[in-house]
C-alpha cells in the first residue's frame, strides 16, 4: 500500500510538470498565431526584427512669401525598428516625412517639435533631434549684378583679360532683411591655372559678400553662373608695312601689301617704339608683276599679330625704261639713214653737173 501511494504521488508530480510544459507551449504558440479582428495573422514573434536609421529631409511649413527661416537643419535622423521586411520596405521607399509647423508663429526665435508621418504603425520610431530651434525673419529680396573675380597673376606675361561675361548677368537674392541689406556684391570667383594665354569658360559657385568680403547667408535664384574670361595679348597697335628688297635694287620694283597694315599685340613699351614692320621681299627671277604670300616676321616684344602672313604684289619698274631706250635708239638709226641718203644724192647731183660743164666746153 505504501508503494502504491508513493507511485501515485510521483505520477501526480510528473503529470503536473507535463501540464505546466504543455500550458507554456500552448501559450507561446497562441501568441505567435493569434488572429487580429481583421482576420490577418501576425507572425511578428516568428520573424526576425531589424533596426535602421534613415536620413529624412526636414520640411518647413511657413509662409515663404513673407518669411524666411534661419537655423533649421536640412535633414533629421529617423530610427525605425520592427520586423525585417517592414524595415527593409521603409528603407527602399522612404515615405517617411519630417516637418515643423511654423505657420502660427511670428518673427523671432522659436523651439518647435519635429513631427513624423508615413511610419508604419507596426514599427517603432525615434527622431533626432526631436525639437529644433529656428529664427523666423521678415523676408526681403534684391537683384544684384554678378561680379567676376580672378587672380591676375595667373595670366601669362604679355596677356590680359580684356572682357568678362557672366551668364546670368544678375541674380535675385532673398533672405532676412538684415542679411540682404548687408550684401555688398555677388562674388563669382574664377579659378585659373598658371600662365593662362587663352580664353576660358567656367561654372562658378556664387557667394554673397558684405563690404569686408565676408560671406552672407542668403538664398539665390541661381546658385551658379557660367563665367567667360576673354584672354588676349596685353596691348595692341596698328603697324604699317614696309618692303625690304633682297637680291635686287629697291628703285627697280614697286611693292604693295594686302592688308596694308597689321595689328601687333604685345608689351606696350615695345609697341610705343615701333610704327612699321619691315617685310623681307626676295625679287630673284621676278621680271613681271608677281604676287606672293609672305609671313610677318617675329619681332622681340611682340606676342602675336592679327594675321600670320600678308599678300605681297611685286611689280618691276624697269620695263618702261627699257622700251624708251629701244625707241630712242631706233629713231636715231632712222635719222642717220636719212642723212646718208641725202648726202649721196647731193654727191650724185654735183657729179652730174660737173660732167655737163665739161661737155659744153668741148
Amino acid at each position: 500500500m505504501k508503494k502504491i501511494g508513493q507511485s501515485k504521488i510521483v505520477n501526480l508530480v510528473v503529470s503536473l510538470v507535463i501540464a505546466i510544459l504543455l500550458a507554456t507551449y500552448v501559450s507561446s504558440t497562441k501568441q505567435g498565431t493569434s488572429t487580429s479582428s481583421g482576420g490577418s495573422t501576425n507572425f511578428s514573434t516568428l520573424i526576425p526584427e531589424k533596426r535602421a536609421t534613415l536620413k529624412v529631409p526636414l520640411n518647413l511649413q511657413v509662409d515663404s512669401d513673407k518669411y524666411v527661416v534661419i537655423g533649421a537643419p536640412s535633414t533629421v535622423k529617423v530610427g525605425i525598428e520592427g520586423s525585417g521586411p517592414l524595415v527593409t520596405a521603409a528603407q527602399s521607399h522612404n515615405d517617411i516625412q519630417a516637418s515643423v509647423d511654423l505657420r502660427s508663429l511670428g518673427v523671432g526665435k522659436h523651439n518647435v517639435k519635429v513631427a513624423l508621418r508615413g511610419v508604419n504603425s507596426s514599427l517603432t520610431s525615434t527622431i533626432t533631434p526631436q525639437t529644433v530651434t529656428v529664427t523666423i525673419a521678415q523676408k526681403k529680396s534684391a537683384k544684384l549684378p554678378v561680379q567676376v573675380n580672378f587672380d591676375k597673376s595667373k595670366v601669362a606675361t604679355g596677356y590680359a583679360v580684356n572682357d568678362t561675361v557672366s551668364d546670368p548677368k544678375n541674380v535675385t537674392i532673398s533672405g532676412p532683411k538684415a542679411n540682404i541689406e548687408a550684401v555688398s556684391y555677388i562674388d563669382a570667383k574664377v579659378t585659373l591655372d598658371n600662365n593662362v594665354k587663352k580664353s576660358i569658360t567656367q561654372s562658378v559657385q556664387l557667394v554673397a559678400r558684405d563690404k569686408d568680403g565676408n560671406a552672407v547667408e542668403v538664398n539665390f535664384s541661381d546658385k551658379t553662373a557660367n563665367i567667360t574670361l576673354d584672354v588676349e595679348p596685353e596691348d595692341s597697335k596698328k603697324l604699317n608695312l614696309s618692303a625690304t628688297i633682297k637680291n635686287g635694287n629697291s628703285d627697280d620694283y614697286s611693292v604693295t601689301f594686302d592688308p596694308k597694315t597689321v595689328t601687333a599685340y604685345g608689351s606696350s613699351d615695345i609697341l610705343k617704339s615701333i610704327d612699321t614692320i619691315n617685310i623681307p621681299v626676295d625679287v630673284t627671277d621676278i621680271s613681271s608683276k608677281t604676287t606672293r604670300t609672305i609671313k610677318v616676321p617675329v619681332q622681340t616684344g611682340i606676342v602675336e599679330y592679327n594675321v600670320t602672313s600678308v599678300k605681297v604684289t611685286i611689280t618691276p619698274t624697269t620695263t618702261s625704261s627699257t622700251s624708251s631706250i629701244t625707241s630712242t635708239s631706233s629713231s636715231s638709226s632712222s635719222s642717220s639713214s636719212t642723212s646718208t641718203t641725202s648726202t649721196s644724192s647731193t654727191s650724185s647731183t654735183e657729179s652730174s653737173t660737173s660732167t655737163t660743164s665739161k661737155t659744153e666746153g668741148q
